[in-house]
């Protein structure tokens, strides 16, 4: 029993030591606790406030009124303006810019002036100050800070644009060109056939020509290159297309055409006459055709013309109106031969006349058979007409047929065809004969001809070539009589 005791007492004596050393290490342990603690919130607060700091400096630098420094728009440093200020200055700028858009149109001592206003030019610096204002200011804190701190050290440069409608002075450009340009004037020929000097040639004119189209190019690609300021307008001469040493060629007389009047009657050379006046003077243009029923018109007495005798359907002879105008047709005809113009129309007559070769003869009535005559030449014609003595002329006057060429018109009787007997008609009532035992020749009894005609063009003397110019067949002719019977029978 005292055993126990002792060891009880010896356990007891040991226990307060131990206490204490789990006081002292629970306290230490505490205290630790307690600093780390105290240390750990202490950090956090530093952290808490540096945060705190941080986010007012981003906030100092985003949230200005003012544009960020390092943005520049054209050449104007935008950093520290306010919006109001860089506005002042971007119109200032753009007002300038579009000020020096200016071109001066000049030719001589006239004057066109175009502005920006008259090409509704403008900028868009009011886009681009928006924009510009607008960098770094979107997003969050951070990321607008960032944007701004990138803007400060590499810039943001924003460039206007120079906005233009040219076309707004196209139509103006136009009527100066036509203010400028003003046609050729080509050289004139007036024919007076009845005058000692037959032609009187004008002298011709150049023109000018303003390519409005060239100008508008022009002050397009200046603009474009911003090269403003004068601009000299250079038109262009235009030749006329027709010269006075063009139209002096077409003074030469080409051929001078002739048939006789001798044995005619009065009224009928002045027939012939009259319808050959009609032609004088006349002007006949490339591709254009003479027909010579218009010209001459109807033969009537009030046209001036008087009853001469005239081929009638029956092929008998009759006085009417205009009687010998064949003549004048067809000495028209062989002057056109001669001088190479194409014939669209023309007829012989029933027989031979006796002012001419067979088959150089051209009939005409009017209402019916025309002589039309084409000029085929690049250049026109003049006809002159005029008579002398018992002879009836016409001269066509043009550009001449080369090394002195000329042409000769021939014909050939290549056959004869003779006239069937003529007929008989008894005249009952008198009519065409009078006294009993008589007889009458109504209708001449003719022979019928096919005949060829040529014509052949010489230069220098030497022929060059013949051509066939028709091939005519004169029908021959049955005549009629008329008699009467002797008073016995």
């Amino acid at each position: 029993m005292e055993e126990t005791n002792l060891n009880a007492v010896e356990i007891t004596q040991a226990n307060p030591r131990q206490s204490n050393a789990r006081r002292i290490a629970i306290s230490l342990l505490i205290v630790f606790l307690v600093l780390s603690v105290i240390c750990l919130v202490g950090y956090g607060i530093k952290k808490m406030i540096d945060y705190r700091k941080w986010i007012q400096h981003m906030r100092e630098v985003v949230e200005v009124p003012t544009f960020y420094h390092g943005i520049w728009v054209d050449d104007v440093n935008l950093g520290g303006l306010t919006f109001e200020d860089a506005s002042a200055i971007l119109q200032q700028k753009s007002s300038e810019k579009l000020g020096k858009i200016r071109f001066d149109l000049v030719y001589g001592d006239k004057r066109w002036t175009f502005t920006y206003k008259d090409i509704n030019a403008y900028t868009d610096w009011d886009i681009k100050i928006v924009e510009a204002y607008e960098a770094g200011r979107k997003g969050t804190l951070e990321e607008r800070y960032n944007r701004v701190k990138e803007i400060e050290a590499n810039g943001l440069k924003l460039q206007t644009s120079l906005y233009y409608n040219l076309d707004k002075i196209k139509d103006d450009i136009e009527a100066i060109a036509k203010e400028i340009s003003y046609d050729p004037v080509d050289a004139e020929i007036r024919f007076y056939p009845d005058r000692t000097v037959k032609f009187e040639i004008t002298e011709e004119k150049p023109g000018l020509f303003l390519d409005a189209e060239e100008v508008f190019n022009t002050i397009k690609q200046r603009m474009e290159k911003g090269e403003y300021g004068e601009i000299v307008l250079v038109p262009t001469e235009v030749a006329p297309r027709v010269t006075k040493a063009d139209l002096q060629k077409l003074t030469h007389r080409i051929v001078q055409f002739s048939t006789s009047l001798g044995g005619s009657s009065a009224d009928r050379k002045h027939n012939v006459r009259l319808a050959l006046s009609k032609v004088n003077g006349y002007r006949l243009d490339p591709g254009e055709v003479l027909s010579f029923n218009k010209v001459v018109g109807p033969r009537t007495a009030k046209a001036g013309f008087k009853p001469a005798p005239v081929i009638m359907p029956d092929k008998s002879m009759q006085d009417d109106y205009g009687g010998g105008v064949c003549q004048a047709s067809s000495t028209l005809y062989n002057a056109a031969l001669r001088a190479n113009l194409e014939i669209v129309e023309r007829y012989h007559h029933s027989f031979p006349v006796a002012y001419l070769p067979a088959g150089l003869d051209a009939t005409v009535s009017y209402g019916g058979a025309d002589l039309k005559i084409k000029n085929n030449r690049e250049t026109p014609v003049f006809i002159r007409t005029f008579s002398s003595g018992d002879n009836v002329y016409v001269e066509i006057y043009g550009e001449p047929f080369p090394n002195n060429g000329y042409i000769e018109c021939t014909s050939v009787i290549k056959e004869v065809v003779p006239a069937p007997q003529p007929k008989r008609i008894l005249d009952k009532e008198g009519k065409y004969v009078k006294q009993p035992g008589g007889e009458y020749e109504y209708v001449k009894s003719r022979n019928g001809y096919k005949v060829t005609s040529y014509k052949t063009y010489y230069e220098n003397g030497k022929k060059v070539w013949t051509k066939v110019i028709a091939n005519d067949y004169y029908r021959p002719i049955q005549g009629i009589i008329y008699y009467r019977l002797k008073a016995e029978e």
